[in-house]
């Protein structure tokens, strides 16, 4: 038995399968220098960002704006005259908006078709051309993929860890939020027509620009208000580096990067900050 001894301690010691590859194989030195948050050991309430961290910035990009632009006459054809007028007037204030010498404004400057549907969809094409961020094109947007989510000819994409990290979050009593600039309708349709099914039942609570810029601290304050929690014990997971920025501003205990393939190449800034390329990352410890 003696003789066993050695053997083992010499195996402990020249182990590299501890966690990060370090030599401890029980992993509690290695933990305490982890900077990724493991959950629900160090906060109580998961906060998420939606592209870059749960689904893909090319789903956004290339699957729902292509699906609006090219959806726009299908979708008008079932909507009755006032509707048609109302969602004029809406897109005439946008391009009101505009700065006069904006490539938006110029490109309809002379549009003199009186047809509500073409006008309509000449305006979204030249909106959506210099990719505006305006209140009536956005709106539209929504209904747009709203009839196509329930059609079935959208499907929200979700990474493959996603579901499985909400099944670990929901097994350990686990509050997840979703914080995104899209509209809280948006997100729960996402999320309602996902490639995994209907997972709304897995979040607590929405959040969207109504409680602020995404870049500005204050927002995080009144989400940690909203949630009733103190910011230290929420961990907030972005692909954005301004955003953690201004979470970590705010007092939010674990700012986390999320690291997915077609998110932007990091700064120094972005370097700061604990590194996730899976949400499975944050599910560590029940205890």
């Amino acid at each position: 038995m003696s003789e066993e001894q050695p053997m083992k301690k010499q195996k402990l010691d020249e182990a590299t399968n501890g966690f990060n590859a370090a030599t401890d194989v029980d992993n509690a030195e290695d933990l305490k220098q982890n900077t990724v948050p493991i959950l629900p050991r160090d906060c109580q309430a998961l906060l998420l960002d939606i592209e870059g961290c749960t689904t893909a910035i090319s789903f956004v990009h290339d699957g729902l704006f292509p699906f609006a632009r090219n959806n726009v006459a299908k979708y008008l054809d079932e909507v009755n005259e006032d509707d048609l007028k109302s969602i004029s007037q809406s897109l005439d204030d946008d391009i009101a908006n505009l700065n006069e010498d904006h490539p938006s404004r110029k490109e309809v400057a002379e549009f003199k078709e009186q047809d509500f549907k073409k006008k309509i969809v000449a305006y979204v094409h030249a909106l959506m051309n210099h990719d505006v961020k305006a209140t009536g094109l956005k709106g539209l947007q929504g209904k747009i993929w709203k009839a196509g989510y329930a059609s079935g000819e959208l499907k929200g994409h979700i990474y493959d860890d996603f579901k499985p990290m909400l099944d670990w979050m929901k097994n350990h009593d686990v509050s997840v939020n979703i914080y995104s600039s899209g509209s809280i309708g948006a997100q729960k349709l996402l999320f309602g027509h996902s490639t995994a099914g209907d997972l709304c039942s897995y979040f607590n609570s929405h959040f969207d620009t109504t409680s602020g810029g995404k870049k500005e601290a204050q927002s995080y304050k009144n989400i940690a208000e909203a949630l009733n929690l103190e910011p230290k014990d929420i961990c907030f997971v972005s692909d954005a580096e301004a955003e953690l920025v201004a979470a970590r501003e705010a007092g939010i205990g674990f700012p986390v990067m999320s690291v997915r393939p077609g998110n932007k190449p990091l700064t120094d800034v972005g370097k700061e900050f604990p590194i996730v390329y899976s949400l499975l990352q944050i599910c560590g410890s029940g205890n």
